[in-house]
């Protein structure tokens, strides 16, 4: 499912429009939907090429209300976002989006980072991929567990003598 997105030219090519002031895709991959209109936008990237070099591109990467990581691409015939024209063998300028692992992601801003902290800024790496510091606020968190694995905590936390809060706590960070 592609939804409308517009170049300057405000052309569709392949079901596909591209909106200089407003990037907009949604698409369908593996059951999950991406939807740049309901992520969050959190750093971008420019190819060093010329707008007017056949391989030029822009990338945004975004983050889903859930979590998950995507880019957004969009670019010139020669670029890795060209979209190969199916009766003939040519490629022509396209866009699209590719779903990103936690790892993928933060590669991904690296390599944007190092070449314009404006489009990728240092801030908000440091929230989204920075190294988790030493805290020791305690927040309340909501769980829902089977009744066999709340009967198994309470097991747990009786025969170590700890709070089920400290057992659930320490299997997280013992990861």
């Amino acid at each position: 499912m592609r939804e409308k997105i517009c170049w300057k030219t405000m052309m569709q090519l392949g079901g596909l429009t591209i909106d200089k002031e407003r990037i907009r895709m949604k698409k369908r991959i593996d059951t999950l939907l991406y939807d740049t209109d309901t992520a969050k936008e959190l750093a971008r990237y420019s190819s060093p090429l010329p707008y007017t070099d056949t391989g030029y591109y822009n990338e945004w990467l975004y983050k889903k209300r859930t979590g998950e990581y995507f880019l957004y691409g969009e670019g010139n015939p020669g670029s890795k976002w060209a979209e190969k024209v199916h009766y003939d063998n040519a490629y022509v300028a396209g866009a699209d989006i590719q779903p990103l692992t936690f790892e993928q992601a933060q590669r991904w801003f690296e390599k944007a980072n190092n070449a314009d902290p404006e489009l990728a800024p240092d801030k908000i790496y440091d929230q989204e991929f920075g190294t988790i510091s030493q805290d020791d606020e305690k927040v309340q968190a909501k769980l829902y567990l089977s009744s066999l694995a709340k009967r198994k905590l309470v097991q747990l936390a009786q025969k170590q003598n700890k709070t089920q809060s400290e057992i659930v706590e320490n299997l997280i960070m013992s990861e």
